[in-house]
């Protein structure tokens, strides 16, 4: 058997001996490629490995390995090697590369930084492989956010564990009651309060002898205490308070995200990694309440943040350090150079329809420079204005089912959502090209691919108008080279088109043939019959 830091790995199809070892965290292992399968030795029989909290099944012919096969995405996975005799875990990070047959790593790593640097939301997933968080971006993901509170949470609670070790406190001035003989001091209120009083008959010269036996003198005096309910643990009690809302709240929403995931053949399971990770926010929830219980936040008033709690924390080290751990846990967005922190992505699939949304949408911009072009988010799109028209590119528009309007977008059979659509229209007239990504690259799955080409050029309308055609989108060319004749495209409407980093597009003269309004005019008077639908 052999040792948990010579774990061993191979693919399912090489040769029985032709195994690599794994490095330990932080050394990333190369080798991985997406949608192959390969098998991991086990080091002992009760061990338990993780990729990404997915627990890895064994493999049937050989119970002494288990199998992984990442699907489609590419970037840095982390495993867990968990020794079940004292849950010991080792980690280590599972480089994996992209389908070579579509793109080297440097063209993907490219769309990646490119979408990256557009908006962070276009790169943002749930995919096993991870990216390091480089660059200003806005808002906030649930499973971004999860993302910090695992990263930052432990050493957040490490941080407050450090200030109850030696709490600010603070001096509070009261008043009390004491006997006259334990007065230490006395001011301008408790020389009035005697004056009213019935000590003061112990100073008077003609007090009754008689009675001072039975007289108890009691003082109002100032005094000051020492407590814990300070300006900087006020503040402090609210980042904690604010921490527990945000782990349960959390622990809410992706598990309505979970729940509502489909199965798919393309992406992998949310509900496979959800066990562990809700453990996950469940531990730290009981972490945060139990701080709340013990001091110095069980004797603090009431949450606090007043700027001066934030300068009391700010001159001290062990105050500042978990305020700024807890702040990274509950920052939004993508607004943070630290290269430790690290988010889930898409799937790389997805990644290539939505740089292919992107670049066609600069390509516009580049080209066409005689249009205003600006980009939305919500809906993502791009839009440009000419005097006298307008256009449009759409980010998976939905073509219901049902004509609900002249207008509207539409499909003849059932509710289609192509991956882009390039809109433009003039007055009454309308014209729209359909481009479908494809993450696909031999002649097998081009064809294959084409088939939803065909689909949308026969199913789908804006109003009574049909597309002036559907084009694949692939990042390598040769598939099916005749599919990517300009000349075969303009004859039947369908065809292919590569599209890849530090390639040359062609696109431009298929996109020019829309937004130039005389020939569109032309070609709408002239071919009613061919192109609308009655």
């Amino acid at each position: 058997m052999i040792a948990a830091s010579e774990l061993r790995w191979r693919r399912e199809r090489d040769d029985a001996e032709n195994w690599h070892l794994l490095q330990l965290a932080p050394a990333a292992n190369l080798g991985f490629t997406e949608a192959t399968t390969y098998l991991i030795e086990k080091p002992r029989i009760d061990c338990r490995f993780y990729v990404d909290d997915e627990l890895l099944s064994d493999d049937s012919d050989k119970s002494n390995c288990w199998v992984w096969k990442p699907r489609f995405f590419c970037g840095e996975v982390t495993a867990e090697l968990v020794l079940s005799e004292n849950e010991e875990s080792i980690l280590y990070l599972l480089d994996v590369s992209p389908d070579l047959n579509k793109l080297g790593r440097e063209a993907f790593s490219q769309m990646v930084r490119e979408l990256w640097e557009a908006d962070p939301h276009l790169v943002i997933g749930t995919e096993p492989a991870t990216i390091g968080n480089r660059v200003l971006g806005i808002g906030e993901d649930p499973w971004a956010a999860f993302a910090r509170l695992r990263r930052y949470g432990a050493e957040t609670i490490q941080a407050l564990e450090a200030i109850r070790a030696q709490p600010m406190r603070k001096l509070r001035g009261r008043r009390d009651s004491v006997a006259i003989h334990q007065a230490r001091r006395v001011d301008r209120h408790t020389a009035a309060l005697l004056v009213r009083g019935p000590a003061i008959s112990l100073f008077a010269d003609e007090m009754d002898e008689s009675s001072t036996g039975e007289t108890v003198a009691f003082l109002n005096v100032p005094c000051v205490e020492s407590t814990l309910d300070s300006a900087a643990n006020r503040a402090m009690l609210a980042l904690l308070f604010t921490l527990l809302r945000r782990t349960r709240a959390l622990a809410q929403r992706l598990e309505l995200l979970v729940n509502e995931d489909q199965p798919s053949e393309t992406r992998s399971s949310l509900a496979a990694r959800w066990p562990r990770r809700k453990q996950c926010l469940k531990e730290f929830e009981a972490r945060f309440k139990r701080m709340l219980r013990l001091q110095p936040f069980s004797e603090v008033e009431r949450e606090e943040i007043t700027s001066a709690g934030l300068t009391a924390i700010a001159a001290d080290p062990k105050y500042s350090r978990a305020w700024r751990l807890g702040r990274k846990v509950l920052r939004e967005g993508f607004d943070s150079n630290v290269s430790a922190e690290r988010h889930w992505i898409s799937p790389s699939w997805e990644i290539y329809e939505k740089w292919c949304f992107l670049n066609v949408g600069q390509l516009l911009v580049e080209q066409f420079y005689d249009w205003e072009w600006s980009r939305k988010r919500s809906p993502n799109r791009w839009e440009g204005f000419k005097e006298g028209g307008q256009a449009v590119l759409l980010l998976q528009p939905q073509f219901s089912s049902n004509k609900l309007s002249v207008q509207g977008h539409w499909s003849i059979s059932k509710q289609r959502k192509p991956d882009l659509v390039l809109e433009v229209k003039r007055g009454e007239e309308v014209r729209f090209l359909v481009l479908d990504a494809k993450y696909r690259a031999t002649k097998a799955n081009v064809l294959d691919a084409m088939e939803s080409a065909h689909i949308y050029q026969d199913s789908l309308r804006i109003g009574n108008r049909r597309p002036e055609g559907s084009l694949l989108i692939v990042p390598a060319a040769g598939g099916a080279g005749w599919l990517e004749s300009r000349e075969f495209q303009q004859e039947h409407r369908v065809g292919v088109h590569v599209m890849a980093p530090g390639l040359k597009s062609s696109l431009p003269d298929v996109i020019r043939e829309i937004l130039i309004w005389e020939e569109a005019i032309k070609t709408s008077n002239g071919s009613k019959v061919s192109d609308s639908v009655d």
